[in-house]
């Protein structure tokens, strides 16, 4: 098999979310020889355990100098300082700065995805757009912006992107990710075209991952088929009962269906053990504190 080949695939399974067969397949790939290819396939392989949560093994083991390399450190000191809860951020978020300043890193697509991803995090998507300001034949750069257009609710920006990829990006899977992610924000058939898509990716032997089963699940939220999304969520958590989009997705559908609160509390709990820093966890505690402040002004006023 050529190098263009175990890249394409290599690639298909990141997008995927099959991380772990990722790193399988870039630690036992032969074929790479050229040190083009070497390097990116090691971008997958580093990337992969960031996405499995591994942070220290990636921030202890890259040594190298290599920009792309050194990005992905950075991504992954970033996530360890935020899970730990310490205040390295702003550091993390200088250095992500200087490195995209120094020479030609502005325009490499990999850096600019994995900085991108650190300003995200971070909650700056207006540096992070700027950071993918050139992104012409960059899908994962396109991939991004479209999720950032989607969290800043400019579902137009969003499909813009989709389509301006279409000229160059033909059937790429990860286009076809993007459009599904469009879909499911536009609603009304569209939601069955975003089941479609995630239901074709979960017919592959590498294809069943969280990632896919949480975007089935998604879909059939949306289209009120709660059994089914139930056991596509639960499926998906049966791989990794750690991941917070399944869990989120979990308080979604048990509430949904009515469940017993007690049964929503301990997925809530869940999430809170797992990332207490959560987006969702951060919104709930903030409507619970509104909420415990409003009624206070409605209390009873014992006249005794």
């Amino acid at each position: 098999m050529d190098e263009e080949s175990i890249l394409f695939g290599i690639r298909s399974l990141f997008a995927l979310g099959n991380y772990q067969a990722v790193i399988n397949e870039v630690s036992s790939a032969s074929g790479l020889y050229s040190p083009e290819a070497k390097l990116e396939a090691q971008t997958f392989l580093y990337r992969s355990y960031v996405a499995q949560g591994k942070f220290n093994l990636v921030i202890n083991d890259i040594n190298n100098a290599e920009p792309s390399l050194v990005a992905i450190k950075l991504l992954a000191s970033y996530m360890a300082d935020k899970q730990k809860g310490a205040s390295n951020a702003s550091d993390i978020i200088q250095q992500a700065h200087a490195l995209l300043e120094d020479g030609a890193n502005r325009i490499h697509g990999v850096i600019q995805v994995v900085v991108a991803t650190i300003f995200v995090q971070h909650g700056l998507l207006e540096d992070a757009l700027r950071t993918l300001h050139s992104r012409q034949k960059k899908l994962e750069c396109s991939a991004l912006a479209v999720q950032i257009y989607l969290q800043l609710d400019r579902l137009d920006l969003a499909r813009n992107e989709v389509n301006s990829a279409k000229t160059w990006a033909e059937d790429a899977l990860l286009l076809q990710m993007m459009e599904a992610w469009v879909d499911l924000r536009v609603g009304g058939e569209k939601y069955q075209e975003a089941f479609y898509i995630f239901e074709e990716f979960g017919q592959s032997n590498t294809g069943q991952t969280v990632k896919v089963l949480n975007g089935q699940a998604a879909a059939n939220l949306a289209m009120g088929r709660y059994p089914e999304a139930e056991s596509l969520l639960l499926e998906a958590q049966n791989k990794d009962s750690n991941d917070t989009d399944t869990i989120v997705n979990l308080i979604a559908c048990a509430t949904l269906t009515a469940k017993p609160q007690d049964v929503v509390n301990r997925y809530i709990s869940q999430l809170r053990e797992v990332a207490p820093n959560h987006p969702y966890i951060q919104e709930l505690d903030m409507k619970s504190s509104l909420f415990d402040r409003s009624a206070t002004r409605f209390a009873l006023v014992d006249s005794a």
